[in-house]
C-alpha cells in the first residue's frame, strides 16, 4: 500500500532514510499534539495513557 499510494498516512515518507526511527518521531509528535490538545490532564492520566500506548505496542516494561 504504501508504494502504490504516496498519501497513505501510515507508511514513512518516502524521502525518510531507512535507519531513521519514524515510529519514535511520530510517537513523540503525537505526544506533543496531544498534551497541546490537553493542557489540563493530569500526571496521572498522562502514565495512564503512556502505559497504554506501550502495552499496545508489546512493551515489556516502563522505566
Amino acid at each position: 500500500m504504501c508504494d502504490t499510494d504516496p498519501h497513505s498516512y501510515d507508511c514513512a515518507d518516502p524521502n525518510t532514510l531507512i535507519g531513521t526511527p519514524f515510529l519514535a518521531h511520530s510517537l513523540v509528535d503525537t505526544a506533543e499534539l496531544w498534551s497541546f490538545l490537553h493542557p489540563f490532564a493530569t500526571l496521572d492520566e498522562r502514565r495512564k495513557l503512556l502505559v497504554q500506548v506501550a502495552q499496545l505496542l508489546g512493551v515489556d516494561s516502563i522505566s
